[in-house]
């Protein structure tokens, strides 16, 4: 009866591929960063959780855009997990691989921008919670911070890693489905 309306099956992929990105994800956070489990969980569940979102919006926004052939090839890709063969008169080959390389860019980005933001929201209600730090220390603190250039470089490696391990991890996933 649902199964006519809502796509059980691409529902049931996506929370698969953000329970294991999640969990890759976290991992690498934990090993990279030096933050403790339940950290490095929440840093990882509140990034796919707000890449998943922006994906879904471009998705919206994009496949109006489509040429007929190529709307009705990523409509049946994302709800059906179904690949045509063929698009028009040439192969899906060479624009999926383009289309593959820009996601994950696109989604590296998209976390390392939502782990940013994530940060400095927390560290703003750490700064509130704790009266005791005067504002001289706060600014010493930051200024430091944006001097040491490691640190970034760090977050952005622990970033890139963490996306190739999801991605190699729901690449494999995706695979294995269609051999089955």
């Amino acid at each position: 009866m649902f199964s006519d309306v809502l796509p059980l099956r691409a529902i049931a992929l996506q929370t698969l591929f953000l329970v294991v990105a999640i969990a890759c994800e976290s991992s690498v956070f934990q090993r990279l960063l030096k933050l403790d489990y339940k950290t490095s969980a929440q840093y990882a569940i509140s990034v796919n959780l707000f890449s998943m979102v922006v994906g879904w919006i471009v998705f919206f926004v994009v496949q109006p855009l489509l040429p007929g052939p190529m709307k009705v090839q990523l409509i049946s890709f994302v709800f059906f997990a179904q690949f045509l063969q063929e698009l028009g008169s040439t192969t899906i080959a060479p624009i999926l691989i383009v289309t593959a390389l820009f996601i994950f860019m696109g989604t590296f980005f998209v976390k390392l921008k939502g782990l940013e933001v994530l940060e400095l929201m927390l560290e703003k209600v750490k700064t509130s919670e704790s009266s005791t730090l005067d504002a001289k220390s706060v600014r010493l603190r930051r200024k430091i911070q944006q001097n040491v250039g490691f640190q970034v470089s760090r977050k952005d490696h622990a970033v890139l890693v963490a996306n190739a391990c999801s991605f190699s991890a729901i690449l494999l996933i995706l695979v294995l489905q269609s051999l089955g």
